[in-house]
């Protein structure tokens, strides 16, 4: 069925319903960022796949709201149909659209898909299983007692949860049911009197129902519309705030990374020396294939982006089989992977040289990099937001007239959601960007630049905030570095580098020699990390 088709239907179904306009958003009940194929409306509707946009269908026209980094994606997507892009930032706000045009509005993420939609998925119904209490650090009847403490302290008599990063954290349990993100797709409510309920698919939790019998936990048939009952809870933070174990976990996550990393970059090197047919699609699938190798590999954390060339100025650029390039010149590899392992999560990107780049390629990636280094290396006061951080990723760039339209930094979660609120560090003024950075809390650090149809530069590594000192000024905290994979040397314009800058550098590279060396086993790969790894 073409889209004009399934417009046609949609606003059949608007006549019969007394409907101006049909809002489809990129959304299912529980507000997740990966969606299962059944919640996958709007793509289905229009078209465009890309991870954020809201459809809205009138009798006479069909539009699509997406942000700057879908903007040629999507009009490349909607061309040939009647869906006319709509930029966010540029274009009129949806809301206030909706308002001047259209008087019966409704917005869905279901109806009337579940009617139109004849093939439409059925939810997934993978098996969930309970994380080991050594790997979270707390108990999830722990957990659970926190929040009755906190319902019984606000006078609540429950809360139903519809995150399903909260869920999964409340009760350590995952499942496969969402791409990227172990999640099991349910809703928990949570009583104040200890006896709580979750609505959830039975066959799923089979296996673990002596489990959550022992957490005071009955099952209930999956209900999507129990979304309206649904509020705020105080978990967001919580599960933010690492535990120590958690923390460990992470460092031992990003230990088994940068062994793959580094594998990869040997076997990259030598693909491409002995003329080996070496493509974006087969950087994603070598570099998954040696992160599946690594002890306690779980899935990976989101979708490869491996952009060669023009392709890596597409901030969330995926290859395709049909856009799929060939590294068989000269140019840049932008590369943003990670992976969920049992003990961690991990999201690093690493911007690659594929011969020798041009000087203007090395300044870029080093305006990157200062960025990059500057935001790592702060030392701040507590209570210092995400919005008075992303200054100092900025500074380096904007001095020589560059910028960057995405955020800086993201939250990342513990076998959860590798895009975890509540903090962000971004430069827009808005509700996670003016909470401040607590001790604790997981953040990536992915300043860039993008030279349109022609490269992209974007650096990132986990960081981990840490207390630093007390002084007479109050508390101050700092970032711990994961991430562990060598920064490409080849790029670097060492005359750009402040002697604080590169004695880090050295630091930070010998700080990755001495761990990932031990944990190589082929002599190549030791020689390739020790040069890669070498003083600048």
């Amino acid at each position: 069925m073409s889209v004009d088709d399934k417009l046609k239907q949609v606003r059949e179904w608007m006549t019969r319903e007394n409907l101006d306009a049909l809002v489809v958003p990129t959304d299912d009940p529980h507000g997740s960022e990966y969606l299962a194929e059944h919640w996958q409306c709007r793509k289905w509707l229009t078209g465009f796949t890309g991870s954020a946009g809201t459809a809205v269908v009138t009798q006479k026209e069909a539009l699509l709201w997406t942000d700057s980094r879908y903007w040629l994606q999507a009009e490349e997507q909607l061309s040939g149909t009647e869906f006319r892009l709509m930029k966010d930032g540029e274009d009129v706000d949806i809301s206030d659209w909706l308002s001047s045009h259209c008087e019966n509005v409704r917005w869905s993420y279901n109806a009337p898909f579940d009617e139109i939609w004849k093939d439409r998925p059925s939810l997934p119904a993978t098996k969930a299983w309970v994380m080991p209490e050594d790997v979270v650090g707390e108990g999830a009847e722990s957990k659970l007692n926190r929040l009755v403490d906190y319902l019984r302290t606000n006078n609540q008599e429950g809360i139903y949860v519809s995150d399903l990063s909260e869920v999964a954290w409340l009760l350590n349990v995952r499942a496969s049911d969402i791409d990227y993100n172990p999640y099991v797709i349910a809703f928990l409510y949570v009583s104040a009197d200890g006896k709580h309920r979750m609505y959830v698919n039975k066959e799923q939790v089979e296996d673990i129902k002596d489990y959550l019998s022992t957490l005071n936990i009955s099952i209930e048939p999956y209900d999507e519309d129990i979304t309206r009952y649904c509020d705020k809870t105080p978990i967001t933070e919580w599960k933010s705030r690492k535990n120590a174990v958690e923390q460990d976990g992470f460092r031992k996550a990003h230990l088994c990374d940068g062994v793959a990393m580094v594998q990869f970059l040997v076997r990259l090197q030598d693909a491409l020396a002995k003329g080996e047919c070496v493509s974006e699609l087969w950087v994603d699938k070598e570099l998954t294939a040696l992160r599946a190798k690594q002890a306690g590999y779980l899935s990976l954390s989101f979708e490869t982006i491996a952009g060669f060339g023009a392709h890596g100025a597409i901030v969330h650029y995926e290859a395709t089989e049909e856009t799929n390039a060939s590294l068989d010149t000269r140019g840049l590899l932008l590369l943003d992977s990670g992976a969920h392992y049992l003990n961690g999560t991990t999201d690093i990107t690493r911007t690659i040289a594929i011969g020798e780049p041009t000087a203007e390629e090395k300044r870029v990636y080093t305006l990157v990099l200062k960025g990059h280094l500057c935001l790592q290396n702060m030392h701040f006061p507590d209570g210092t937001t995400g919005l008075q951080l992303d200054t100092a990723a900025r500074m380096s760039m904007w001095r020589e007239g560059y910028d960057f339209g995405h955020g800086t930094g993201h939250g990342v979660g513990h076998v959860l959601g590798v895009h975890e609120g509540p903090v962000q560090i971004r430069k827009n003024h808005r509700g996670d960007t003016v909470l401040p950075i607590k001790v604790g809390q997981i953040i990536t650090d992915e300043p860039g630049i993008y030279v349109a149809g022609r490269f992209g530069v974007r650096i990132e590594n986990c960081l981990l905030c840490i207390e630093d000192r007390q002084t007479e000024y109050g508390k101050f905290l700092k970032f711990e570095p994961l991430t562990l994979c060598p920064y490409d040397s080849s790029l670097i314009d060492v005359a750009m580098l402040t002697e604080e800058e590169r004695t880090w550098l050295n630091e930070y590279h010998a700080m990755v020699c001495e761990k990932l060396l031990p944990l190589l086993s082929n002599d190549d790969e030791k020689a390739w990390l020790i040069r890669a790894t070498a003083k600048l």
